[in-house]
């Protein structure tokens, strides 16, 4: 069943036993800290209220979706699914997607009150300074940034970090070939500032769909809809037109100049590469005209934290991408897809195949790490044997040592990568080279020789279930 919107998911987070409740933190690294803490001891979502400087009622939830109860709850899957069950229940309803367009409503919960013009200020939120290096206070790290083509007249739904300037002015970092740098550089390249509007805590399943690499074209609404089962309501804001889903939080509604009109410094931040990487550099700035939220608002906040702690999900979301586009490419056999070091990354791809042919590992190794749901900032990718559990890491690095011939290792230059790419030297950021070299490793038994490779060292799985059947009172507790 959808969720109403954040505040629901929320309640249910409650009912399940998995939400504290903070009062009297600072916005200015103290939430920050608590939720890092928390989150790397796989505890409960927080709620912060009563926050520092802030008057009660103005909240920032944390931590939403960073156990695997939590996530299967945003799904409404069973409580008990393991991470690879959760990805592959999402990957099946992911291949029969029919897109669910929005539904429009004149107005929502999130126009109880409004604020334009000289009324505008950022500063009214609780704002957090994440970590010591941030270079600023994030308002927007759960936030959904809405964007219409100018010229294929589509809606993209995208999340990228947005850091406060002062009390009408942010600042935003989006990465060369994501779909909203693409469209902000069609309005720029005609000297036009780009309209946008960002929401800034809504129904938790439109916010999953943002962050999803999509194909170009698909409104992240649709998706969405489709997730929920039912259309996502939106309103269009009264300066942009842009819609925005009605029952957000907050909305912030202004523009984005060119560069060569404004820019201001932005950054560093805390990324999901565990590094801050992207340093602080003249970036695009949003002029902030409007801002509408709710009685009572909550910022939804996901800053990301060092891997392997989970910052968004507790499962590899973009696996479930990576897993359709091989398909659609047209390679059969694939079993599954996971990602190693980082559930919010896939800087290591594992692809689990049932080989076919000669050669049938080499492309989906290919295909993985260049189409465009893997290829963004990947560093490695492992085709394995349907027989490896690709969701533990000693079990995939045992078949790259046991499986893998180092000599036929593939080494590709040139991939899509971002300033956020530790790996990049600076001296190529600065003339714009944002490329990444990354490998393929085939670790899977070669296929011509299946027959004749050395048979696995454990017992039968037929084998085992008959054991613990015979002696079932020895493992009835485990």
């Amino acid at each position: 069943m959808p969720f109403r919107d954040l505040r629901e998911f929320i309640e249910k987070v409650h009912e399940i036993g998995e939400l504290k409740i903070v009062k009297g933190a600072h916005w200015d690294l103290e939430i920050g800290s608590l939720g890092e803490l928390m989150a790397e001891r796989g505890g409960p979502a927080l709620l912060f209220d009563e926050i520092i400087d802030y008057p009660p009622g103005y909240r920032v939830f944390l931590n939403a979706f960073t156990t695997l109860k939590r996530t299967a709850l945003l799904f409404d899957l069973p409580l008990t699914y393991n991470g690879l069950e959760i990805v592959k229940r999402l990957y099946e309803k992911h291949k029969a997607f029919i897109p669910i367009k929005p539904r429009e409503v004149s107005d929502g919960p999130v126009m109880e009150e409004k604020h334009i013009g000289d009324d505008v200020n950022l500063f009214e939120f609780p704002s957090p300074r994440w970590k010591e290096l941030d270079g600023g206070r994030y308002i927007g790290t759960g936030c959904m940034v809405v964007m219409r083509d100018p010229e294929e007249d589509w809606v993209n739904v995208g999340t990228y970090r947005v850091m406060i300037h002062d009390k009408n002015t942010a600042g935003i970092m989006i990465s060369p070939g994501k779909d909203g740098y693409i469209i902000m550089q069609k309005y720029h390249s005609k000297g036009l500032s780009c309209p946008v509007a960002i929401s800034l805590g809504s129904d938790p399943q439109v916010y999953y769909a943002s962050f999803m690499p999509l194909p170009w074209g698909i409104s992240e609404y649709d998706y969405a809809g489709w997730i929920r089962g039912s259309p996502v309501e939106v309103l269009r804001t009264p300066l942009t037109d842009l819609p925005v889903p009605a029952t957000s939080e907050i909305v912030l509604e202004g523009e984005i100049p060119p560069p060569n009109i404004e820019s201001r410094e932005e950054g560093p931040f805390g990324e999901w590469t565990g590094y801050y990487a992207g340093e602080r550099a003249a970036r695009p700035v949003i002029r902030v005209k409007a801002i509408y939220h709710r009685h009572d608002p909550i910022l939804l906040g996901n800053p990301h934290y060092k891997p392997p702690t989970p910052s968004t999900m507790a499962i590899p979301y973009k696996a479930i991408l990576v897993w359709a586009q091989l398909e659609a490419a047209g390679i059969p056999g694939i079993k599954g897809v996971w990602a190693l070091t980082s559930k919010d990354s896939l800087l290591i791809i594992v692809v689990s195949i049932e080989q076919m042919y000669s050669g049938h590992s080499k492309q989906a190794g290919l295909i993985a790490a260049s189409c465009k749901a893997g290829g963004y900032v990947n560093r490695m990718v492992i085709v394995v044997d349907d027989d490896i559990d690709i969701t533990n890491p000693e079990d995939v690095l045992w078949a790259v040592a046991t499986r893998a011939d180092f000599e036929k290792i593939d080494i590709i230059k040139g991939g899509w990568s971002s300033r956020l790419d530790p790996s990049i030297p600076p001296e190529k950021i600065r003339i714009g080279d944002l490329t990444n070299t990354r490998i393929i490793i085939d670790a899977c038994i070669p296929y011509h020789r299946r027959e004749t490779f050395p048979k696995v060292n454990r017992s039968s799985q037929e084998l085992k279930e008959k054991v613990v059947k015979k002696f079932y009172s020895l493992f009835s507790e485990y």
